[in-house]
């Protein structure tokens, strides 16, 4: 069951990064423009992130092992189709194809871990998830830039395939069928529609913000629209008997929090990884694609030995040490970066990549198993749908914020600024996050 479960995590996170580096082949091929054809990595990410917590809804309201394998079926029939799409405009129909499928498995594999594992070995599954999506966001664009360079640009969508057919096949056999109780009332699917129309104009703002101009007319109309449709979505849920966000979970400060620290951790890690390539190719003596590929490896194999580690220990001993250990870590490294980039050896980027690898093991699944074990049984599913949202929101943050914060600085100084920039919001959000969670602890116990 865990083999099934963590290869859907790995595949749907590779499949996002494996598009990345092979772009400027695809858009080549199909005559298009650089703008169009973004869309095939922004299309996906924006229907998984918008999609996540109604299809957390779905698996309370119908079972979770059943919109997980379906969407294992969408996925990998998704994958083949879009690999012989004739024109892009297809290309990106299928491309939302896929994210439906993928939407539909990230949003309930951590309640599946939750209903199925163990207690006691439940921190330790969520480790392994937590670094089997770290390795397949990692190993991605190591793939797309070989077969970018290879092959042609349909095996970025075949090569999983295989995996993909494995995965459902596991996940039917080995995923119990245990009859799971139906939730009263239906689906909010206005509530649903107002979410996914705010979550997607949300992130077009950001995603889009640094070409728009961030106080151009255009983004303050967005944000307007962002602001409403805000506001609409929350009148309309107090009035619903059915929500279709768990407010009453979300009220649970331990709740609450842990999904900020998920957010916020993920913003941490994509900013460094967006910004590091860039800082090693604009290097004084730039370095070759296969050792940044190299040097960049050191932070998911720091995340994917702390991962299990990590979950282990907050089977034993509690998840919020192992947190405030991780949140040090990372803070730790962007201070590092701050102070010392521009003298830094290569392989002291390493040795930091790897710290704030490590932090990041030790973040992701005490936290998962943290958030879970406060949340009411009845919203597991919506709780786990948005623990992904906030993984997948966090990555397009980052990314937006690193690549935001260096648009339009020319010259290795003012780039230089830039990435120092960048690491004193970073350590900003770090500590900020950390007096978070010890308020959060000190309320907790004083309750309690």
């Amino acid at each position: 069951m865990m083999a099934a479960i963590c290869m859907g995590a790995f595949i749907s996170h590779f499949t996002a990064g494996i598009v990345n580096v092979s772009l400027p082949f695809i858009v080549n091929y199909f005559q298009t423009e650089l703008g169009k054809g973004l869309w095939i990595t922004t299309g996906y990410l924006l229907v998984i992130t918008a999609l996540l917590p109604v299809m957390g809804k779905l698996g309370d309201r119908y079972g979770f092992r059943r919109i997980h394998n379906l969407g294992f079926i969408i996925f990998t029939v998704g994958s083949v189709l879009v690999a012989f799409s004739p024109n892009l405009p297809i290309l990106l129909t299928l491309r939302v194809v896929q994210g439906v499928g993928a939407a539909m498995f990230q949003a309930t594999n951590i309640a599946l871990i939750t209903i199925h594992m163990p207690k006691e070995q439940r921190g330790r599954a969520l480790g392994i998830l937590s670094t089997a999506v770290a390795l397949g966001g990692m190993t991605g664009p190591i793939a797309g830039g070989l077969i970018a360079e290879w092959l042609s640009w349909k095996w970025l969508f075949l090569i999983h395939v295989p995996v993909a057919i494995v995965a459902t096949i596991m996940a039917y056999r080995y995923i119990p069928n245990r009859v799971q109780e139906r939730k009263p009332g239906a689906v909010s699917f206005v509530g649903a529609s107002l979410f996914m129309a705010f979550i997607t104009l949300v992130l077009l703002v950001i995603t889009n913000g640094s070409k728009w101009g961030w106080v151009s007319v255009r983004t303050m109309t967005s944000l307007v629209g962002v602001s409403l449709l805000l506001i609409t979505f929350l009148f309309w849920e107090r009035k619903q008997k059915n929500p279709f966000l768990p407010l009453q979970a979300l009220k649970i400060p331990t709740v609450a929090g842990g999904l900020i620290v998920s957010c916020a951790s993920f913003i941490l890690s994509n900013t460094l990884l967006v910004l590091i390539p860039f800082y090693l190719m604009g290097a004084s003596a730039p370095f070759s694609s296969s050792t940044i590929g190299y040097i960049m490896a050191a932070y998911p194999i720091a995340l994917a030995f702390a991962g299990p580690l990590a979950g282990y220990c907050s089977d034993r001993y509690g998840s919020h040490r192992l947190m405030l250990m991780g949140l040090s870590c990372m803070g730790s490294g962007f201070i590092l970066l701050l102070v010392y980039l521009d003298h830094i050896p290569i392989y002291g980027i390493a040795a930091i990549l790897s710290l704030i690898g490590l932090g990041m093991g030790l973040i992701a699944s005490p936290n998962n198993s943290f958030i879970m074990q406060q949340t009411p049984r009845e919203h597991v599913g919506s709780i786990g749908g948005l623990i992904a949202l906030t993984r997948n929101a966090g990555m397009v943050f980052g990314s937006a914020l690193g690549l935001g914060v260096m648009s339009g600085e020319t010259g290795q100084g003012s780039q230089l600024q830039a990435f120092k920039l960048v690491f004193e919001i970073n350590i900003f959000i770090c500590l900020s996050v950390i007096v978070l969670m010890v308020v959060i602890n000190r309320r907790t116990f004083k309750s309690a």
